[in-house]
């Protein structure tokens, strides 16, 4: 049955590749233009508009935004002038791949640009931490003349003209880097797809949303579109939404706020309660056990954590040995969230092996029963790209001042960190994902930062930009894209493709930004310019400290580590022994996550209404409701991508009606 099923999908890609489906050259040109201006429409969003996110961790509202006009509107009407003109299921898949990879450039080239200029602006006596950053700071990784700072944070002066001379050398040095990593990250994606679409047999429940908006069917508009439950779905958060952007123009119209807080163990911990739609629609599609296990380690991580801040042990949302945007600074809950990402990535390579064995036998060149042809790259290119990038990686930090064992070491907890999101992602759907702990905290607390030296240790702090998986999620979307390219025709140079879409994004993003930074004042527009938690983040909260006090080997850290690769062995043995065992190991990374801590209440939400599907209509009437629950996704980012839009040309700053 299996070989039958790959023979179908073998002659399915055959019939696409014969019509011109697929990446073809026009999807390929069309995919740039778009990746282009959604990253100016994304910037002027953020910093001229001020308005929601239109592109958070895998909420991909701007691109799904831009896809339904695609699909919806363009399309059809190309459609009418001529059936040929109109853009085939496998090229609108093309486009939306490359647009999956435009979302994390975006998200590092803007964060670059604080990272490399804020500690030059903040720094002063009264911060003496930052101070100590400048003196090792490298000059073709931060901007360290003080004039074109000043004027990006505070606005060119009168008949000024923008140093552009000033960016050239650090942006193409991080710009070279971060496009080798993603080469290395996306072939690690091309190696692991078949073990994990044909052999695990992942659901990517994310990747569900454009296949059905894709899905062309035989008129002009796909099936999705005809439906009405998809458009009862789309009305409620588009109905809800616009009523709350309304509020900002009318007042006297109603705000619907979905939202509360109740502070818990003596106002030590927050107990928030909202209602997400995308995240909601998202957690429709996750598997059961992994929705209730998700929102239940939740709670009681909360619990946890709310006992250690009562008895003092640990501070709320405060850096200590690890940074606030780890597991919100909880030392506990971060290390132990590092030892489930190690328990998982274990068990992931265990059950790869044999397909791992394969691939590399292939990539030598040997007789193998492995078949590549329908990858987007053969398995040979892929292993030598790993290899060849990885070495560059590597010499380009060494060049950066991180000695060769902490290099060794942050690859190595990098890779875990990477391999186990892009599982999650993959296998659960749970769009809310990023790690627990930092990688190069991890490394901070695993060797001492004395073992970095002080221009290692600077450098590490720049490294926040490719380390910090809210803002690298550059792996779990290629491994998403690949899923993707099973049902286009032309699939060969799909990965340079999105490599091209992440270069577009990471300029576009970095022009557009300093563009308006030298306009207006970058401290008069984004966050990442107008506080020093945000410009200087790194720096600020964890390496500048380190600086003046160096802290020694984290010690606990490792007992903590073991603690939580124990609990996660012992769930994944409860699940291959017990068969009605509930809770499953994977949701232990996202369990404790800023995300989950304040967006849990949709994840249960989900849960309990697909349990009550379940239970009283069976798998039939899931499917029947699959298409409520798109729309309520599509809603939700078509209503954020409209105001957008109105707000802009009615001058409209800081429209913030995200539900």
């Amino acid at each position: 049955m299996a070989q039958s099923a790959r023979m179908v999908m073998s002659d399915v890609r055959k019939t696409a590749a014969s019509t011109g489906d697929g990446l073809s050259c026009r999807a390929f040109l069309i995919g740039l233009g778009l990746c282009a201006l959604l990253g100016v429409w994304l910037t002027y969003n953020r910093m001229v508009v001020q308005g929601p996110f239109m592109g958070w961790y895998f909420l991909d509202r701007g691109v799904l935004f831009l896809f339904f006009c695609l699909a919806v509107l363009i399309n059809p009407l190309l459609g009418l002038l001529k059936r040929r003109f109109a853009l085939g299921r496998g090229e609108l898949l093309a486009i939306y791949a490359m647009l999956l990879l435009l979302m994390p450039a975006w998200a590092m080239g803007k964060a670059l640009l604080g990272f490399m200029t804020g500690v030059t602006y903040y720094a002063s006596p009264e911060m003496r931490h930052l101070e100590a950053v400048l003196p090792y700071s490298l000059p073709w990784l931060a901007v360290l003349d003080a004039e074109p700072v000043r004027w990006l944070y505070e606005g060119l002066p009168k008949g000024g003209s923008v140093p552009w001379w000033a960016w050239v050398v650090p942006l193409w040095s991080w710009g070279s880097f971060l496009v080798a990593l993603f080469v290395v990250l996306g072939c690690v994606a091309v190696i692991l797809r078949k073990q994990w679409e044909e052999h695990e047999r992942f659901a990517f429940p994310i990747m569900q949303v454009p296949l059905a908006m894709g899905e062309r069917g035989e008129g002009l508009i796909g099936q999705l579109f005809r439906g009405r439950l998809m458009w009862s779905g789309f009305a409620v958060p588009f109905g809800i939404g616009s009523v709350n952007a309304l509020h900002s123009y009318f007042h006297t119209l109603p705000r619907m706020s979905l939202r509360a807080m109740i502070w818990v163990f003596r106002r030590a911990i927050p107990l928030s309660i909202r209602l997400n739609f995308a995240l909601l629609g998202y957690a429709y599609f996750v598997n059961l056990d992994v929705s209730l296990s998700i929102w239940l380690f939740n709670v009681i991580a909360k619990c946890i954590n709310g006992a250690f801040v009562m008895l003092g042990a640990e501070r709320y949302g405060v850096s200590g040995m690890v940074g606030r945007h780890s597991s919100q600074g909880s030392e506990l809950l971060a290390f132990m969230g590092m030892g489930y990402m190690l328990a998982l990535a274990g068990y992931s390579l265990w059950i790869a092996r044999g397909h791992l064995k394969a691939v590399w036998t292939k990539a030598l060149g040997r007789e193998s029963s492995l078949d590549d042809s329908e990858e987007v790259l053969p398995y040979r290119t892929a292993v030598a790209c790993v290899f060849v990038g990885t070495l560059y990686l590597g010499c380009w930090l060494y060049q950066a001042g991180l000695p060769p064992h902490v290099i060794a070491l942050l690859f190595a907890a990098c890779f875990v960190v990477f391999l186990v999101l892009a599982r999650i992602v993959s296998e659960t759907g749970y769009a809310a994902t990023y790690s627990p702990l930092n990688p190069s905290e991890f490394v901070v607390c695993a060797v001492g930062s004395s073992a970095f030296g002080p221009t290692g240790l600077v450098t590490n702090g720049l490294n926040y930009v490719w380390t910090m998986t809210r803002l690298n999620t550059m792996m779990p979307r290629a491994s998403a894209a690949l899923r993707l390219a099973r049902e286009m025709g032309k699939t060969r140079g799909l990965i340079w493709a999105m490599g091209a879409a992440l270069a577009v994004g990471l300029v576009v993003a970095s022009h557009t930004t300093l563009d308006l930074g030298y306009a207006h004042g970058g401290r008069n527009l984004d966050y990442w310019f107008r506080d020093v938690n945000d410009a200087a983040l790194p720096f600020d909260e964890y390496v500048g400290r380190r600086l003046l006090d160096p802290s020694a080997v984290f010690y606990r850290g490792f007992v903590y580590t073991g603690l939580g690769l124990g609990i996660a062995v012992l769930l994944m043995v409860l699940r291959m022994r017990l068969p009605w065992w509930p809770l499953h190991p994977v949701a232990l990374p996202v369990s404790t996550i800023w995300m989950t801590e304040h967006y849990y209440f949709s994840v249960f939400l989900a849960w309990g209404i697909k349990a009550l599907v379940m239970k009283f209509g069976g798998a039939s009437l899931y499917r029947k409701t699959r298409p409520f629950f798109i729309g309520i996704i599509v809603g939700e980012a078509v209503c954020l991508g409209m105001w957008s839009i109105i707000d802009y040309f009615t001058g409209k700053v800081g429209n913030l009606f995200l539900l």
